[in-house]
């Protein structure tokens, strides 16, 4: 079986919801496994989509620190 994968990036609606608590397998697009047919339950939905809310924020930190850098060193060697 081929669950739905995302498309595009950044919009909450396509991103990975969770991971599936009885197969352990990631589920797209919605709150019901493709594999094993698990419906999520509220509080489950709640705290997968506060744990890909922190995954993405770290992503942004860590691209904010490489490219301040990246800048910095460009203009370090080319400045002088």
């Amino acid at each position: 079986m081929n669950p739905e994968k995302p498309t595009i990036m950044g919009m909450a609606e396509f991103e990975p919801s969770a991971k599936c608590p009885n197969c352990n397998l990631i589920m797209y697009l919605g709150n019901r496994c493709p594999h094993c047919d698990h419906l999520l339950s509220q509080s489950e939905q709640k705290a997968q989509k506060l744990f890909w809310i922190k995954v993405r924020n770290k992503g942004y930190k860590k691209g904010l620190v490489f490219f301040s850098l990246f800048i910095l060193i460009i203009w370090w060697a080319y400045g002088t």
